[in-house]
């Protein structure tokens, strides 16, 4: 169908989807808030696949990123207590264990209804718009361009990360990757046979380098006593186990990286045209 009414057909869509996510318990048993923020990270990555061809993007970027702030802080617990328990898995010592029960004894957030209720007028607000949407050119021209932007940023990025080796280049490169595999996921369909393979390898790389951002929040969040550990053998064991943890991580996505990022950009853009521009 033409790429206008598919974009606000798929954008509807996922604020619809956003919005039930809100009311209803989650068949997997994730919550709602991680739903939530994942359906503003879908979008805003629609949003970016468009964006040279959508005269609201600035606006509505910002006001899908304002509204999934108001969630951030609520994530924040479960992803350490996510990250910890992972890394229990990956090396069960009693150090880590003890992490883990503090964390799991921890009390909620006790704003959680009132960021909810906030983070719900904020996409009520969205959908309201996005009805009316459009967007200045169709085809191959309105999606190749924003494709080839992010998938520059992904090789630009990944880059910087392995020569600086700094955390925060390493969450760079997640979020151009993590956009990067939305892109791919919603132009699969142009060509079947080819890009679900291509994206199953995107998604192990996105999955590994957010592991690697949780990794370096928990270390963070250690560091500064946000989380405190008594015990200076515990606190050292549990550093260890993040720093070798890392590392490891490290070495597995410069793997994957290559492969992700093996082609330049303009190259990358010549054959999603060529799939779109062929699809039946």
């Amino acid at each position: 169908e033409p790429a206008e009414a598919a974009f606000r057909a798929i954008a509807l869509d996922q604020l619809d989807e956003a919005l039930s996510d809100l009311v209803r318990p989650d068949p997997d048993g994730r919550s709602a808030v991680h739903e939530a923020r994942r359906r503003c990270k879908k979008l805003r990555g629609l949003l970016r696949l468009v964006r040279h061809v959508f005269p609201d993007f600035a606006t509505e970027n910002a006001a899908l990123r304002d509204a999934a702030a108001l969630l951030s802080h609520l994530r924040d617990a479960e992803v350490r207590r996510q990250t910890v328990a992972d890394l229990y898995k990956w090396r069960p010592t009693p150090s880590v264990e003890r992490l883990a029960t503090r964390l799991a004894d921890l009390p909620e957030s006790a704003d959680h209804a009132e960021k909810l209720a906030q983070f719900r007028d904020g996409l009520v607000a969205v959908r309201q718009r996005a009805e009316h949407w459009s967007l200045t050119r169709t085809g191959a021209d309105a999606v190749v361009p924003g494709l080839r932007s992010t998938f520059r940023d992904g090789r630009r990025t990944r880059r910087k990360a392995y020569r600086t080796g700094l955390a925060a280049a390493f969450h760079e490169w997640r979020k151009a990757t993590k956009n990067h595999g939305f892109h791919v996921d919603l132009l699969k369909r142009s060509a079947p046979d080819i890009l679900p393979a291509e994206l199953e390898l995107i998604d192990r790389l996105s999955t590994l380098l957010g592991q690697h951002h949780d990794l370096a929040v928990l270390h963070m969040a250690i560091g500064d006593r946000r989380i405190a550990i008594d015990e200076p053998a515990d606190a050292a064991t549990v550093a260890t186990a993040i720093a070798e943890r890392t590392a490891e991580i490290e070495a597995e996505a410069a793997a994957l990286g290559r492969q992700v990022f093996a082609e330049h950009a303009r190259a990358l853009a010549s054959r999603f045209t060529a799939y779109w521009n062929s699809a039946p």
